[in-house]
């Protein structure tokens, strides 16, 4: 795959800035990561320069701080809203200041942008950013935080409005080859993990066991990272089942009115009694063909649509991009098989848009609701175009999956965001059959709608949801919110209280209460960062967008918590100036002006009811060959699996199971040989295949189902079953 570069590079010639050293420090307390990035460049030419540099971010990250050191004077960057920010800069750098200029790419929230104008000959420059982020946390309770290091690509759609970016520094960006490192270039990463345990230390990931009851303990590692690949960090969550609150207390600076507010992070798994598991779904598999799809993912990509295939309940129709849509039969699974067993990379560029139109031009029949899975390892530029489209739909939710390094993070998360579905990730170590078999499990849940949070807070508290709009909430997994506390928090009225959590699945009204003890948070150096408030306005800047919210309400929190989002950007110009705007440049443009905290505050007032939503370190190696023979052995029996759930004894069932057909004919307990072979596949899959009950726990259960409807003679055929494989 080839990777698009990142680096500093001028603007000018196109030359890259040598990178001497990248040091990162990453703190990870619960479910927050708060992230120091160092980038240490020096250039060794003999004039001034004007540089671009451009690097991936996750597209949740809260960027809140940038400054650039440059021969020991430091630029300190702010938000502004993103034309004043241009021409603060322009006017810099036309002056002969050094300057700073960041921002997300006009249509690309994943990448960053920053240009260093005035760049001086022979000089170091050491780059800083901060940034807070939430862990991702699956429905097994296993956290990851990714460091990003791969930028893909960005394919442009001919049926796209959206135009490629045509900025200088972006054509520059695009046609080098790589990032240009000195010769004893290295990247250092140093973690903290707030109850870890037990480290595992693999090429591209560390993974920890973190305890509840061991938070105030720390547990530290450092390694130096290979170059050009996304790295991450695994939590295997123990001890978290009780709800999480958190109450960061606001500013003392009354002048800021986001973060002189208290806010208040509260996270639980809703468990909702009668929810039904299996209601009438159409799925629509969407898998990516475009040739970066190469290989090992291609190959991923097909066992997977084979356990979607093999493991859809019986009472539902499916679609597969390039494939009709049909009713779930005998015969469409044939044919659904045969296009699985011969896909391919082999369509050139990601074009994403097309396919969903055409999805959505087809009417949903009867009571079926839609479930969209997207299996793509590229970005796009018109991210935006795909969300309006995804937001317009009702009665379907879109689940992403990205595949590999350097997926687009805004395209995963912003279209599962718009289509109440999920994102996952998957790097090109990780398995995604697992991950996308957990989330077919979600799916087949009934939509939880007009979800409605109302919170039970000390007298004279009242909550503001940040961001307004529950988020899609799947029953049993984790769940975060943030609210606004408005209103005198004192000590003295510390104590219970609780927030009931009310929505409905079809004709049923289903709520969850959670009882939690109010406390304030205690601070600490790194705690006045404030990271929960920061958490809490990107998550409210990303709503806004995906919207379509007023531009100037998105500027007011952007430029009020120094956090940017497509309309602001970070501006800096020597401190040697006088002030950000140097005296000598004067910014012409007045935007409007807009007022988000009297947004929210009003938005309160009108609302008739609470804020609704419509919709010691172990070594460990890779995947050895033996673990993936037996991979390949259990996608071997679960492919000859029958459309309504059993098996029959055939040669090549008995050749998986390691024995001969007449062995196997003369130890059945039973006279229908079909009830014994589907017995036996189960017991087989019990017996070697544990670890990955995750990936065929919905086969088993068709299997059962069809068990339970035969006759068995009296006989417990899965217990005489796991007898002869014993």
């Amino acid at each position: 795959m080839s990777h698009q570069n990142y680096g500093l590079i001028s603007i000018d010639t196109g030359y890259f800035v040598p990178l001497q050293r990248i040091d990162v420090q990453v703190s990870i307390n619960g479910l927050i990561a708060s992230v120091k990035s160092e980038l240490h460049y020096v250039s060794d030419k003999d004039e001034n320069t004007e540089t671009v540099f451009v690097f991936p971010l996750d597209s949740d990250a809260a960027v809140y701080e940038f400054e650039a050191e440059i021969d020991g004077k430091t630029i300190v960057a702010e938000v502004q809203e993103k034309s004043q920010a241009k021409e603060t800069y322009q006017d810099a750098v036309a002056s002969g200041y050094t300057a700073v200029y960041m921002s997300e790419a006009d249509n690309a929230g994943d990448t960053f942008r920053l240009k260093l104008g005035n760049l001086p000959a022979k000089a170091a420059a050491r780059l800083t950013l901060r940034y807070v982020q939430e862990v991702d946390v699956s429905s097994d309770k296993i956290g990851t935080f990714m460091l990003p290091r791969a930028l893909n690509p960005r394919y442009v759609p001919k049926c796209s409005s959206q135009n490629s970016p045509s900025d200088a520094s972006f054509r520059i960006h695009t046609i080098q080859s790589g990032v240009t490192y000195c010769p004893d270039f290295t990247m250092n990463l140093n973690a903290v993990i707030a109850g870890g345990t037990r480290m595992v230390d693999l090429t591209t990931k560390w993974e920890f066991d973190v305890l509840a009851e061991k938070m105030d303990e720390m547990i530290s590692s450092s390694k130096q990272l290979d170059n050009g690949i996304d790295f991450s960090i695994v939590l295997h969550y123990k001890g978290f089942e009780q709800p999480g609150v958190v109450l960061e207390t606001g500013s003392a600076d009354k002048n800021n009115p986001f973060l002189s507010t208290d806010v208040l992070m509260v996270n639980f798994s809703p468990n909702f009694e009668n929810l039904e598991n299996q209601v009438p779904c159409e799925f629509v598999i969407i898998i990516d063909c475009s040739g970066s799809m190469m290989g090992s993912r291609m190959e991923k990509a097909k066992e997977t649509l084979l356990l979607i295939l093999k493991s859809l309940p019986v009472n539902c129709k499916f679609t597969i991009i390039r494939f009709g849509s049909s009713k779930y039969d005998e015969n469409s699974l044939k044919v659904a098989m045969q296009l699985q067993k011969n896909l391919q990379a082999d369509m050139g560029g990601t074009e994403i848009l097309k396919p969903l139109e055409n999805v959505f031009k087809n009417r949903l029949s009867g009571c079926h609701s839609r479930q969209i899975f997207l299996l793509t390892d590229g970005a796009v530029y018109n991210v935006p175009e795909l969300v309006q489209l995804v937001r317009k739909q009702k009665n379907t939710r879109v689940f992403t999956f990205g595949m590999g390094d350097g997926c687009s993070t805004e395209l995963i998360r912003d279209v599962a965001k718009a289509g109440n579905g999920k994102a996952t990730f998957v790097k090109d170590s990780d398995r995604l059959q697992s991950k996308v078999m957990s989330v077919l499990k979600a799916s087949i849940q009934s939509e939880i709608t007009d979800v409605t949070l109302t919170w039970s807070l000390p007298t004279g508290c009242t909550a503001i949801n940040v961001p307004e709009n529950v988020p899609a909430i799947f029953d049993g997994e984790m769940f975060i919110l943030y609210c606004i506390i408005s209103g005198n928090v004192e000590e003295s009225l510390f104590g219970k209280s609780s927030v009931v959590l009310t929505g409905h699945a079809g004709d049923k009204t289903l709520d969850y209460k959670m009882n939690f003890v109010l406390g304030s948070k205690k601070q600490t150096d790194a705690d006045n960062l404030y990271p929960i408030h920061r958490l809490a306005a990107k998550a409210s800047l990303t709503e806004m967008e995906i919207s379509n919210v007023k531009e100037s309400l998105m500027v007011s929190l952007s430029t009020t918590t120094n956090i940017t989002c497509k309309y602001t950007a970070f501006v800096g110009v020597d401190k040697h100036s006088k002030g950000i705007v140097a005296k000598g440049f004067s910014v012409k443009k007045q935007t409007e002006k807009g007022d988000y905290m009297a947004y929210l505050a009003k938005n309160l007032a009108m609302r008739k009811k609470p804020t609704e939503r419509f919709y010691g370190v172990e070594e460990r190696t890779q995947t050895s060959t033996s673990d993936t023979c037996l991979s390949s052995v259990m996608m071997q029996l679960i492919e000859i699996q029958a459309f309504d759930g059993s098996w029959q004894l055939t040669d090549n069932f008995s050749k998986i199971l390691g024995n001969t057909m007449e062995q196997l004919r003369r130890e059945s307990p039973v006279a229908d040989i079909d009830i014994w072979a589907t017995a036996l596949a189960v017991a087989f899959l019990r017996k070697n295949f544990l670890e990955q009950r995750e990936e065929w726990e919905m086969v088993e259960e068709k299997a059962l189902k069809w068990l339970s409807t035969k006759t068995n003679d009296g006989k417990d055929v899965l217990q005489e079953a796991s007898k002869i494989l014993s």
